[in-house]
């Protein structure tokens, strides 16, 4: 019974440092999905005018549902804008 833990002193519940809140809900996953979307698309753009000092590279992969444009086609640029305006 080496390393066995009588059932007492397992930590259950909110004191249990596993314990997750309802922060993590389906919802929630959707929703910063959909905004880390916009915000990629937003850095596409601003890379694309360059409006920054120098092009800002992203960290991680990519969000579901992303995809990388060719913002010079001026009908890929229109989506990019859209999917920055609309959310999703």
């Amino acid at each position: 019974m080496h390393g066995a833990h009588k059932s007492k002193n397992v930590l259950r519940g909110i004191n249990h440092p596993r314990y997750k809140s309802g922060e993590e809900t389906l919802e929630a996953k959707a929703m910063r999905a959909a905004k880390s979307e916009m915000f990629r698309y937003l850095t596409d753009l601003g890379n694309h005018c360059k409006l920054f000092y120098k092009e800002i590279k992203t960290k991680g992969r990519p969000p579901s549902g992303y995809e990388k444009l060719d913002l010079t086609d001026p009908e890929q640029l229109t989506i990019a804008i859209l999917k920055t305006l609309i959310g999703k």
